[in-house]
């Protein structure tokens, strides 16, 4: 075994801690250094495509309705965007993210504060859903939250 795989085997092996922890964004760094340094290295390979699965990123599927939001974010209809990030058939971490980001122009920070949640359920390690959490947290109105 050369030091290149060896060393590929140890990022896996951290890409893969990454992934238990609910951190999805840096095991799919680990993972993609690991398949960097290994290309036949099928395991870190698979670890990558799930993690950018769940992620929504890299052609994951959905385009066509991403494509759709954005022209929806143009007009600044977010309540039509938000809603349409909601049906997408499978919540990736970037679907909750665009939904929260629909929903917090549209001042509605407090739906805003749970797919930002949601979205960091699903990856901890995401800085877009825990900057956006911050903020449509800072923004709730009054004592008991009503936005």
């Amino acid at each position: 075994m050369t030091m290149a795989e060896q060393l590929a085997g140890s990022f896996y092996r951290l890409a893969l801690s990454s992934a238990a922890q609910r951190d999805l964004t840096r095991a799919a760094w680990l993972a993609h250094f690991a398949c960097g340094l290994d290309g036949s290295h099928e395991n870190a390979a698979k670890l990558l495509k799930l993690c950018q699965y769940e992620l929504g990123s890299f052609g994951a599927g959905h385009e066509s309705g991403f494509e759709r939001i954005r022209a929806l974010a143009k007009q600044k209809k977010w309540r039509e965007a938000a809603r349409l990030a909601r049906s997408l058939p499978r919540r990736s971490v970037r679907a909750l993210n665009i939904q929260a980001c629909a929903l917090a122009c549209a001042k509605r920070y407090k739906p805003a504060a749970r797919a930002f949640s949601e979205a960091l359920e699903k990856d901890r390690g995401n800085k877009t859903a825990a900057a956006g959490l911050a903020e449509a947290t800072s923004r709730q109105s009054g004592f008991w939250g009503f936005a």
